[in-house]
């Protein structure tokens, strides 16, 4: 029991290890405003740039390191190998924080608007680059961790119930389920760590959720569709292979998966449409009260999906059906 759940503690904190803590980088590359990333940076600087090495990185790794000896100690090598993976993925991460990232922000934190090198342009865009390798290394690092899960045993106890290729499928849509369901736990994990969007100046907020709001209702519910027809799939194969409580969790990820989509639908998206009429030169005296009503909104979402990958990560620890003898 002690070991499960030691392995359930260090696969939540590993997911929380694909998130760096700053969040829509993507859109303050280029020829963006000066004064919106420098209120941007100066934030984020500091709440993330030494804590969030240690909530999203140092942490996660010493409880790697601890479960990668439990699988070779208990003679789970290939597990143990994926998880070695992991941990390699996570500690380039770090080395591209340490080694790159951080001496580029030592330059650009004594930038002023009055005071800025001719190419501070390709200075932040670097900054930038080498922040996302460290978060693709930490999703890297995320998935080689979830493939531990379905390494097989030496010897196969199990009750194949389906035939070997709905089998096959129902792994892939486990695993590709609670990777993409792990990594909402990093944003809710940097939501809670580092409040950034509170503290940022009103324009600054505004330039910043146009581009990612306008995205989000493209893609939105396309990806909505595409996650929900895979957990209905996911939870009907689990109910023809007699696996009910199995089945029954996913449902209850579909369930928050709904909650989630309610909430976005009926409170986040008024708002959205509120904020896409204000300019960085028309936002109201009320904006701050109005941004927090939608950040709350948020965070119950992520809360929900939080319970989500829960529920998906709870099948995992369900014992398996053995042989009849």
């Amino acid at each position: 029991m002690a070991k499960k759940t030691f392995l359930f503690i260090t696969t939540l904190l590993v997911a929380t290890s694909a998130s760096t803590g700053y969040d829509t980088t993507d859109f303050l590359k280029g020829a963006i405003n000066i004064t919106t990333f420098l209120d941007w940076f100066n934030i984020s600087e500091k709440y993330i740039h030494v804590k969030g090495l240690i909530v999203f990185d140092l942490i996660p790794v010493l409880f790697l390191i601890i479960q990668t000896i439990i699988f070779f100690k208990d003679g789970k090598k290939t597990k143990g190998i994926f998880s070695v993976l992991a941990l390699v993925a996570n500690l380039i991460g770090v080395l591209f924080l340490i080694q790159q990232a951080y001496p580029i922000a030592s330059q650009i934190s004594i930038w002023t608007i009055d005071k800025l090198p001719s190419n501070w342009i390709s200075v932040k865009d670097d900054w930038l680059k080498y922040i996302g390798l460290s978060g693709t290394m930490g999703v890297l690092g995320w998935l080689f961790f979830v493939i531990t899960f379905f390494v097989p045993k030496t010897k196969n106890t199990e009750i194949n119930r389906l035939p070997g290729f709905l089998n096959f499928i129902k792994n892939a849509l486990a695993l590709f389920l609670t990777f993409t369901l792990g990594l909402s736990i990093a944003r809710l994990y940097a939501f809670c760590f580092f409040p950034v969007s509170y503290h940022i100046s009103g324009t600054t907020f505004i330039e910043m959720h146009h581009p990612l709001d306008l995205a989000i209702r493209k893609a939105g519910s396309i990806v909505f569709v595409f996650i929900l027809t895979l957990e209905v799939f996911l939870s009907t194969l689990f109910f023809i292979e007699k696996s009910k409580k199995k089945a029954w969790l996913i449902i209850g990820v579909i369930v928050f998966l709904l909650c989630d989509t309610f909430v976005a639908l009926h409170y986040n998206r008024p708002l959205n449409d509120l904020f896409l009429t204000w300019t960085p030169t028309t936002v109201p005296a009320n904006w701050s009260g109005l941004r927090d009503k939608w950040l709350s909104y948020h965070l119950f979402r992520d809360i929900f999906m939080l319970f989500g990958f829960i529920c998906i990560l709870l099948t995992f620890f369900i014992p398996k059906n053995k042989k009849l003898t």
